[in-house]
């Protein structure tokens, strides 16, 4: 049995109320939005099915947290992630976000990478500042490709989307042989491609899948990132990027060498590369507990 992320989702905000944190926004009323915003979250957080989408990475990270603990930090993690969508809409609106790099040779490692004539591949988490740690890929001359699922209904958008920064394109993920080949053939213009790797779509097949330790139980993660690096020699990157202290921080990056040749129908040729990125997400809820952002039960 393997855990799965549900493919159907609903938004907790709908699109009026994203319209009036958005017009907070463009009113320069930033301090305010976060001032209702506090009052969201409480309202959320106190929902029980609303905290259930969390409980069990809480109970993961925190076991011996009792229930007003819990409470607490659910209400902590929903804080951190609805400060984290409104510095998205905050860059999208205004072009300004503080993007740093903390991470030792993050500059020289993605600089490296972009020029990969095969391509480069970033691997990335439901971690920390994903959204707008996108921003430091336009860096890059090549074209950026982002594989993500996003349903037509989906009220939020990326700062890309609004118009500031340079274009990415959408490869959709609901389709996952489709997007796997369009992904590849990205690779082989020599473009980039970002994508999440601790998610894995419904209906995946064994053999695309690999289990990994994580917070003290066993977690599934899609083989398709490494797989992609191997069949056509493209850069891997794993990127990371947290929210700490009003700026986004390149936290950690490390380049993952997967070797030409490996089949995908062997899971355990990918495994150590899978285990390496399990481990790299680790590291970043261990420092940073309330920036872990899948609110499904992931573990098997």
């Amino acid at each position: 049995m393997t855990a799965e992320y549900p493919q159907t989702r609903h938004n907790l905000g709908s699109k009026f109320r994203y319209a009036v944190f958005e017009c907070m926004v463009r009113c320069r009323l930033v301090v305010f939005a976060r001032f209702v915003l506090f009052f969201v979250v409480l309202y959320y957080t106190l929902l029980p099915q609303i905290r259930r989408r969390c409980a069990a990475y809480l109970a993961h990270r925190f076991p011996d947290a009792g229930p007003l603990q819990n409470i607490i930090n659910a209400y902590r993690l929903y804080w951190t992630f609805g400060n984290i969508l409104l510095d998205r809409m905050v860059a999208g609106i205004s072009g300004r976000f503080l993007l740093h790099a903390t991470a030792p040779y993050a500059h020289h490692c993605l600089s490296e990478a972009g020029k990969n004539p095969q391509g480069c591949i970033i691997l990335s988490a439901h971690v920390g500042a994903w959204q707008i740690g996108l921003a430091g890929l336009d860096q890059f001359d090549s074209p950026v490709n982002i594989v993500q699922m996003k349903t037509p209904d989906d009220p939020d958008k990326h700062y890309f989307e609004r118009g500031r920064g340079k274009p990415f394109h959408i490869i959709d993920a609901s389709d996952p042989v489709g997007s796997l080949i369009e992904a590849s053939a990205a690779l082989k213009r020599g473009e980039i491609v970002c994508l999440m790797g601790d998610r894995l779509p419904a209906n995946t097949p064994t053999h695309h899948c690999v289990k990994t330790p994580f917070l003290g139980g066993e977690i599934c993660l899609p083989l398709s990132a490494y797989a992609l690096a191997s069949s056509t020699g493209a850069d891997l990157l794993m990127l990371f990027t947290v929210r700490e202290k009003g700026f986004v921080t390149v936290w950690h990056v490390e380049h993952l060498d997967v070797p030409r040749g490996l089949s995908h129908r062997q899971p355990d040729a990918f495994r150590p590369y899978a285990v390496r990125f399990a481990r790299a997400m680790e590291a970043v809820v261990k420092y940073y507990p309330y920036q872990f952002f899948n609110f499904y039960d992931m573990w098997v």
